[in-house]
């Protein structure tokens, strides 16, 4: 895995010129003005024809998200987040709490760049995010978030993959940290964006050179293109339909929540016309999600095989267009270029993270 050599050159020019601006201020006071984030939630028409589940939470979630997709109330990646894990936990989140952490973190981290004298740069947010996340810090009670090399898929407990398990242990996946990331880069308004790979999510924005830079949360570090290519094993095909290593916009991470409900819903209660209504929505948002076309699938086939166990080799429409859907979800896939990246290989592929990671602290400490 290779750093942006020119990356790091201009954050280490950035230190050095706030370490003299430091010196020369010493007799003046930075004024820092605190963010407080929490607004007053737009109120979404609720519509009583839409109802997918008998839950009410996952229900109203869905429809919050679905109004910001459809333009009705202003996208809120953070709110939209929130309200996947505020369903799966039945209303047991506070949205006051979870918006107060956040705005404590954005505001050490304006404290961090007003402080290093480092704002004029367009970085400067990525700079002290990636202190953020990385480094033994005052603004992270001088512990780095890291990598949950326990439970990562969430099987054990599906709480394991949500930002607030995130906030309160420090203890991550690549979906969570990056999505954290991403609120915290809205809130302090750095430029970031959300990327995915095969079984993966990470972290693009733009250099002072305006060229990409790849930031790997799982083990605290820049990768190259060529490395990700290599190492996940991802198609040129899927590269140039963008399915992979592109930016997400900000309406493809609110339809990417939508994907995250209807895991969180299957995850306690299974397949289900809701998790099918969810990843519909979601892939009319963002036709080419691989997570969502492949859920899809999964949905249909399990539609398909429950059908038939219960009425043995008996055919109807519902049943044939079931699988017609089907054919079209798995033949969209292909087409996108989607190469499947086994749960025995990525689990290789994060325990080499977890090397890697594990020297990066040893030479900070």
């Amino acid at each position: 895995m290779k750093i942006n050599l020119i990356y790091v050159i201009v954050l280490l020019f950035c230190i050095s010129c706030s370490q003299s601006i430091e010196e020369k201020q010493t007799q003046t006071t930075i004024q820092i003005v605190e963010i407080k984030t929490q607004k007053e939630i737009p109120k979404f028409q609720l519509d009583s024809s839409v109802v997918h589940t008998d839950n009410k939470y996952y229900n109203l979630a869905f429809q919050e998200i679905n109004q910001m997709l459809l333009d009705k109330i202003p996208l809120d990646f953070k709110r939209a987040v929130f309200l996947v894990e505020w369903a799966y936990s039945q209303g047991e989140l506070d949205y006051t709490e979870f918006c107060s952490q956040i705005d404590k973190i954005a505001n050490d981290l304006n404290k961090f760049v007003a402080a290093k004298g480092i704002s004029t740069y367009k970085t400067a947010g990525n700079y002290a995010l990636f202190e953020f996340f990385t480094k033994p810090h005052k603004m992270n009670n001088y512990k780095p978030y890291t990598y949950d090399f326990e439970d990562f898929y969430g099987e054990k407990d599906h709480r394991s993959m949500f930002v607030s398990k995130l906030l309160r242990t420090h203890e991550g996946q690549c979906r969570s940290m990056p999505i954290l990331y991403k609120i915290l880069a809205n809130e302090i308004k750095a430029n970031a964006y959300l990327a995915l790979g095969p079984n993966h999510m990470y972290i693009k924005h733009l250099d002072e050179q305006n060229k990409w830079v790849n930031i790997e949360l799982t083990n605290g570090n820049f990768s190259s293109d060529s490395w990700m290519i290599s190492s996940m094993d991802i198609s040129a095909e899927s590269i140039r339909k963008g399915v992979y290593m592109k930016e997400l916009s900000p309406k493809e991470d609110i339809a990417f929540c939508l994907k995250m409900l209807e895991t969180a819903y299957e995850s306690q209660y299974g397949y289900s016309e809701f998790g099918l209504a969810c990843l519909d929505t979601s892939l009319h948002y963002f036709p080419t999600c691989i997570p969502s076309l492949a859920a899809k699938s999964n949905t249909l086939r399990h539609f398909g095989i429950s059908f038939q166990k219960k009425h043995g080799k008996y055919e109807n429409d519902w049943l044939k267009e079931n699988y017609k859907e089907f054919k079209k979800v798995n033949a969209k896939m292909e087409e996108l270029g989607f190469r499947e990246m086994s749960p025995e290989k990525y689990e290789a592929w994060v325990k080499s993270m977890e090397v890697e990671r594990s020297q990066q602290l040893a030479k900070i400490k």
